[in-house]
Parts: structure tokens; C-alpha cells; sequence
């Protein structure tokens, strides 16, 4: 015996429905009352009127899918044959897809176009570059004689002033040599006072033998009249010309007597300047065992120790001047059409991320590769071409802020403004 089926909630439902037959007699089931078999049929009836909607909106989606891939098989092979003329299509399928996107980029561009220009005028009136570092002079101390560090009054990073005492070498060996220079120098003074004194002695010995020479040739001219007339004898005129003759011979060595006179006098006063000089030289070189600051600035590079013995010329230590600071900024070759001494600057400084204002100073004579150590030969081998740069000062005005806490060798972002 078959056994009979069980049937669902809504099969129940649907099979205890309102059944009429040609005639029109009533054959829904036994117990079911007619309003609860209308509401039956009219849930039934709502429940098919959503099926069929629905299923018309999936035809839909299905049909406008199906035209989309139709399109972007149109578009795809345009693309390929004419990519340039696919572009306008890219964009349009873009802005079919995203509708309010679209819309707020073209609100965006439209205003956006009236300060492109002043945009433009913006970006085209400076140059920049982050090719810069902050400079100064760093000046070498050195020592001007050789000998024995005695004391070191300084170490690095110490600022000082101009003039102030950085080491001392051991004055003893200058304390000797300004004594011995001294006394040299009295020695030549004494000389000279002898040589003036032998010189104005020769000089009066001259004079007497040129005061008896007159004498004697003015009686040999005597004694030679009288001899003609007979009033003198023979014997009396030669011996006055003998007389004469002598006394002339004296003139003549007092006169020679006296020139080296002279001569030893001007030597001896040479001596004098030269023991001077020396002199002065001993008293340098004793001033020179104090080795201090010739200019202001913060010590560095202090390679000096107490008992080192150094020669004249040898490095101890660096001053870096940080009261005269600069910017050299390394521009392109290209950045400079319109760049001029004068023009304004700023400057921005990492370490503190502040800005500083000054201007164009000066501009390098040639490239930075030009003062190398090995500058490049572009005439031998293979040549390739690069953008060189050239270096710009610029000067920072007046003061400002923490300009006093720059320190050279500071990465920089230099821009100069060209308008």
C-alpha cells in the first residue's frame, strides 16, 4: 500500500486553495473556510507578481551587461588600432562609471584654471637647489720658530678672541740668543765710535800735511827764484823742492789714510745696522714662543700636546671664523639664464629647519670639476656630456635669529628669487 506524501507549508497552503469546477460549484477542501482560503490566494498572488518584477530586472541587468561587454570590445579595439583616439574613450567610461567623481573633478579643474597662471608665474620665479652648505674661513695656526711646547691653554670647540694665548714654547734658547744678539749689537756701536774717532784723526793728520805741503812748495818756488838771481845757492833750492816733494807724498797718504778711515767707519755703522737687526730678530722670535689667537673663533682640529717639539710652519691647530659665514650653493649650469648678483635669497638651514634671508654675492669663475684635484679632459676618449654646477655665494644679511649657532659645513636648501 503506497503511503502518501508529505507536502510542505506552502503546498499545504496552496492545495487548500478555492477550486470551482465548470459549473461553478465550490471543491476546496472540507474544514477550510472561505476567508482564510481568499487570504491564501491572495498572498499567492502578490508572491508571483515580485517573482515575475524580478525576474524583468535580471533581464535588464542581463541585457545592459551584455551591451557594456559589446562596448569595451568596441573600445578594446580601438585602443589597438588608434591608441591616441581611445583616450577620450577611456575617459568616458570612466565617467559613466563613477557619475559624482566625475562631476567633482571637473568643478576641481574649473577652479583651478583661473590660479594656474599665477601657479606658473609662481614656480618660474625662483631657483633652487639642496647642493649647499654653510661656509666660512677656517684659518690655520701655525708656529713661526722651531722648539719645545712648554704649555696649552686651549682645546677644541673653545671659542676665543682675537689675540688671546693659545700655548707657549719654551722662551729660554730665545732669552739666550736676545742677550747675545744685545751685546753684538753694543760691540758694533763701540766700533763705530772707534772708526769715527780714527777717522777724524786721519782727517786732521790730512789737513796738517796738506797746511806743510802748501808751506813747502811755496819755498821750493822761493828758494828756486832767489837760486836764478844768486841770491840762494844751488844747494838751498834743491833741498826746499826736496822738502816740497815730501810733504806733497805726505798729502797723499793722509788723504789715503783718511778714505779707509772712512770706509772702516761705514763698514762699522753697516755692522751696527746689521747687530741691530739681529737684535730686533731676538726680540721677535722671543715674542714669537707665544703662540696666540690672530683672529676670533672656535678652536679646532687641535693636534698640539705640552713636550711636542714642532718646526717653524707646523699646523697646531684651526681657528674657524664664525663671525663671517656664507652660503655656497652648487646650482646647474642651466639655473644661472636668469641669475644675477644682487637678487635676494633664502636660505633654510636642516639643523633647525629656520629660514634666513640674504642675497647673490658673487658667482665661481668656473665649475667645481675645474678646481679639482684631477680636473676632467674632455678632448681625450669617449665624451659624455653632464650638467655641471657652478658655485653661487650668497651672503646672509645683517643679523638674524640663530645665524650665531650656524656652523660651517650645514646642509642647506638655498632658492634665489629671479623676480
Amino acid at each position: 500500500m503506497a503511503q502518501k506524501p508529505v507536502l510542505t507549508e506552502v503546498e499545504s497552503e496552496a492545495s487548500v486553495g478555492v477550486r470551482t469546477t465548470a459549473a461553478g460549484a465550490d471543491i476546496r477542501p472540507h474544514g477550510v473556510s472561505a476567508t482564510v482560503a481568499d487570504s491564501i490566494a491572495s498572498r499567492l498572488y502578490e508572491d508571483h507578481l515580485l517573482l515575475r518584477r524580478e525576474v524583468s530586472r535580471l533581464h535588464d541587468e542581463i541585457d545592459k551587461l551584455r551591451q557594456e561587454r559589446e562596448e569595451s570590445e568596441e573600445e578594446d579595439a580601438i585602443e589597438s588600432d588608434r591608441p591616441a583616439e581611445a583616450i577620450p574613450l577611456r575617459l568616458a567610461r570612466w565617467a559613466r562609471r563613477r557619475p559624482f567623481v566625475a562631476l567633482i573633478l571637473l568643478i576641481a579643474i574649473a577652479a583651478a584654471i583661473p590660479a594656474s597662471g599665477r601657479l606658473w608665474s609662481f614656480i618660474n620665479s625662483y631657483e633652487d637647489t639642496d647642493d649647499a652648505q654653510v661656509d666660512a674661513h677656517i684659518d690655520p695656526v701655525s708656529t713661526r720658530i722651531n722648539g719645545t711646547i712648554e704649555r696649552v691653554y686651549v682645546d677644541d670647540n673653545v671659542q676665543v678672541k682675537a689675540g688671546q694665548l693659545l700655548a707657549e714654547i719654551d722662551p729660554r734658547d730665545y732669552q739666550v740668543e736676545l742677550e747675545q744678539a744685545r751685546a753684538n749689537y753694543l760691540q758694533a756701536q763701540a766700533q763705530v765710535k772707534s772708526a769715527i774717532s780714527d777717522y777724524d784723526t786721519a782727517q786732521a793728520r790730512a789737513q796738517a800735511a796738506i797746511a806743510a805741503n802748501s808751506l813747502a812748495q811755496h819755498e821750493a818756488d822761493r828758494y828756486g827764484v832767489l837760486s836764478k838771481h844768486g841770491v840762494a845757492s844751488a844747494e838751498q833750492a834743491e833741498q826746499a823742492s826736496s822738502t816740497a816733494n815730501v810733504d806733497s807724498a805726505t798729502v797723499a797718504a793722509a788723504r789715503a789714510a783718511s778714505d779707509a778711515a772712512s770706509m772702516t767707519r761705514a763698514a762699522r755703522e753697516a755692522s751696527v745696522a746689521a747687530a741691530k737687526a739681529l737684535l730686533d730678530q731676538a726680540e721677535l722670535n722671543l715674542t714669537y714662543t707665544k703662540i696666540v689667537a690672530p683672529v676670533a673663533g672656535i678652536v679646532g682640529k687641535r693636534s698640539v700636546e705640552v713636550g711636542q717639539r714642532v718646526e717653524p710652519g707646523q699646523e697646531l691647530l684651526a681657528l674657524v671664523r664664525n663671525d663671517d659665514l656664507w652660503v655656497t650653493a652648487n646650482f646647474k649650469e642651466t639655473q644661472l639664464i636668469r641669475m644675477h648678483l644682487g637678487q635676494p635669497a633664502t636660505v633654510r638651514v636642516d639643523t633647525y629647519g629656520t629660514d634666513f634671508q640674504g642675497h647673490v654675492e658673487s658667482m665661481a669663475g668656473a665649475s667645481g670639476e675645474k678646481y679639482s684635484l684631477l680636473p676632467p679632459e674632455n678632448a681625450t676618449g669617449n665624451y659624455v656630456k653632464i650638467v655641471q654646477r657652478i658655485p653661487v655665494r650668497i651672503r646672509l644679511d645683517g643679523q638674524q635669529g640663530a645665524a650665531e649657532k650656524l656652523r660651517p659645513g650645514m646642509s642647506v636648501e638655498a632658492t634665489i628669487w629671479l623676480k
